[in-house]
């Protein structure tokens, strides 16, 4: 069954066609609500959120056409990921009295010998806001004016958030790799 023919189906309501569509896309949707999530379950009760939102809103995708069914149901994830974020966020305020000049030195990839399980792994225990921002930015590729207004947080603070997580993440990788190096 080819995806047409199954989001054809899905439209009609029929489970079988629902049932594929949710096991062609549901580890890769997954792996993407994980990214955001302290937890398994909590991504799993998001991507279960966006797949009910997906099965209600596909007459809409139908609609737009101008993108990919991947990109379109990917963008309802990570919607629904940093919605469940900001409800859940903690109530805190930062200092940041960071010089911006210096974010540029961290700036780069980040190489390791680890495996992508473990570094996942590692960003679980990354403050929440710096988890947010680096997935926004490394991982989907957002710019940071997309960031800034999915965050609600002014330019420079989403940069010093990803200036953070990428010292935070490089710290930690070099732990791990002295620890089992």
């Amino acid at each position: 069954m080819n995806i047409e023919s199954i989001l054809e189906g899905c439209l009609k309501h029929d489970r079988k066609a629902q049932y594929a569509l949710y096991q062609e896309f549901a580890p890769k949707m997954l792996s993407v609500c994980r990214r955001y999530c302290n937890s398994q379950e909590e991504a799993e009760d998001i991507m279960m959120e966006g797949f009910m939102k997906v099965f209600q809103k596909l007459d809409l995708y139908q609609k737009r056409n101008d993108c990919s069914f991947y990109s379109w149901i990917k963008s309802i994830m990570v919607n629904l990921s940093i919605d469940y974020l900001r409800a859940h966020r903690r109530q805190y305020e930062m200092e940041m009295s960071m010089d911006l000049g210096t974010m540029e030195d961290v700036a780069g990839e980040i190489v390791t010998s680890l495996d992508a399980n473990q570094i996942l792994k590692m960003m679980d225990e990354m403050p929440e806001k710096q988890r947010l921002v680096f997935n926004l930015r490394e991982v989907e590729g957002y710019e940071f004016e997309e960031i800034t207004a999915i965050t609600e947080e002014p330019i420079n603070t989403v940069r010093v958030h990803l200036f953070r997580a990428r010292q935070w993440l490089q710290k930690r990788i070099k732990e791990e790799e002295k620890r089992h190096g």
